[in-house]
């Protein structure tokens, strides 16, 4: 029997709160996403036995009626991989894979926690990330927003996945700007999109609370949904350390 005594879990997701479309009409307002995204549902009743069920996303049939869009597995914490999310860039690798075609074990194991108070404005370096070993997932973060959060550089990004052989890179989003040059022409845009997916490492972001783990090294859990051909989907992600 495996236990979890003398171990605490720290919620690595934020909390979102639904927009609701009520059957009366009404509206009930929720909260966006670190990336101003809102959850969206619309509440039902199921005509088989009478119970209300919420459609997440968009109205049967008519977006144009209830014209606030769909959701994508992008929204809140996710994780993604590059199959039909990225891998029609120029410039990446055959046997690019999808986050259906990885174990399950891809997806958990010991993480190596970063947190970047001290790089106030600076570029993530290898020298910041000493602490990684081989094979780690790691947790990226720092207490820093905007312009003044630590940017992980490029070069950094292929080191960790080509170097280092990271197994996953979670991000605390505030806190990591974490993708440069997203707007740049190929091949040379997104290049820590490039170095994890084009070598199938998965990313996970936006996280939170990262950086009140207090431990160096912790069990990281953050399972996506067993759904084949989603390019992204939803998380819980969840860190373990002693207590």
């Amino acid at each position: 029997m495996i236990s979890l005594k003398g171990k605490k879990i720290v919620d690595l997701t934020e909390k979102l709160v639904a927009r609701v479309a009520r059957i009366d009409g009404s509206i009930e307002q929720g909260t966006d996403d670190v990336y101003g995204h809102k959850w969206l549902s619309e509440e039902t009743i199921n005509e088989t036995d009478g119970t209300m069920e919420h459609l997440i996303g968009a109205n049967i049939g008519t977006v144009s009626d209830w014209p606030i869009g769909g959701l994508s597995g992008h929204m809140g914490a996710h994780i993604q991989l590059g199959v039909r999310h990225n891998d029609n860039w120029t410039g990446l690798p055959d046997g690019m894979k999808g986050i259906w075609d990885v174990p399950l074990s891809t997806y958990h194991g010991e993480a190596c926690v970063c947190v970047l108070d001290d790089l106030k404005a600076g570029l993530i370096l290898p020298e910041h990330l000493s602490k990684v070993q081989e094979g780690d997932i790691v947790l990226l973060t720092s207490c820093w927003s905007g312009d003044e959060q630590p940017t992980l550089a490029g070069d950094t990004s292929y080191w960790l996945a080509e170097q280092k052989r990271i197994k996953m890179l979670g991000v605390g989003v505030p806190g990591i700007s974490w993708e440069t040059n997203y707007d740049g022409p190929e091949p040379g845009n997104s290049p820590t999109h490039r170095a994890m997916t084009g070598n199938n490492i998965p990313i996970v972001y936006p996280l939170a609370n990262i950086g009140s783990l207090s431990q160096d090294r912790v069990f990281f859990i953050s399972l996506p949904l067993n759904v084949e051909r989603m390019e992204g989907t939803w998380v819980r992600a969840i860190a373990i350390e002693d207590q």
